[in-house]
């Protein structure tokens, strides 16, 4: 997998370390409803939602339970080679 530096560099992305309960294999995992684990500087966050093939990546659209926003924060998942799927946040509004 890819380290923690390695993706430091190219942005603001987190290492994807679950999906469904079991290491990722592909971006395929993730299309349709499921849960997420994210990984960035020690802290893990677990994501629930529905995720999209859209071109090389997969736009994962978070359920945020109790929030009053009209749309769902949505993640993009990117396949990183070797084994590493990353995830970039959603853009703050």
């Amino acid at each position: 997998m890819t380290n923690d530096v390695e993706m430091e560099a190219t942005g603001p992305q987190y290492r994807v370390t679950e999906v469904a309960g079991r290491e990722p294999m592909s971006l395929e995992d993730f299309i349709g409803a499921t849960t997420v684990t994210v990984e960035n500087h020690g802290h893990e966050t677990q994501l629930v939602g529905t995720g999209v093939k859209h071109d090389q990546a997969v736009l994962f659209h978070e359920k945020d339970s109790g929030s009053a926003r009209d749309t769902d924060p949505v993640w993009t998942f990117t396949d990183q080679g070797g084994g590493a799927i990353a995830a970039e946040p959603p853009v703050p509004d």
